[in-house]
C-alpha cells in the first residue's frame, strides 16, 4: 500500500501548496457539512460522513476529485481557486 503522503505528492509535488489547498478545501467541506447537518433529521445524522475534515480534504485531493488552478498572485488574493 502506498503512503498517502507519497500519493498527495504525485498530485501536488509542493508540499507547502498541498497543505494550503488541503486547508482550503477542508473549510469549504466543513461549511458544507454544517448546511447538511442543519438540513438532515435527527435520525438521520448517523448517515453524514464522519470523517475528519482534513481527512476528507486530502482524500478528495488525492483521488483527484477537486480541480485546483494556481494563479499568479499579488499579496493581497489567494494563491489557488478550487473547482
Amino acid at each position: 500500500m502506498e503512503e498517502p503522503k507519497k500519493r498527495l505528492e504525485d498530485v501536488i509535488p509542493n508540499e507547502y501548496e498541498a497543505v494550503l489547498l488541503a486547508a482550503k478545501l477542508a473549510r469549504k467541506i466543513n461549511v458544507r457539512r454544517g448546511i447538511q447537518k442543519e438540513q438532515t433529521a435527527v435520525e438521520d445524522l448517523g448517515r453524514l460522513d464522519q470523517r475528519k475534515v482534513t481527512t476528507a480534504a486530502l482524500d478528495e485531493l488525492i483521488s483527484g476529485k477537486v480541480k485546483f488552478e494556481r494563479k499568479s498572485k499579488s499579496p493581497d488574493e489567494e494563491a489557488f481557486d478550487l473547482t
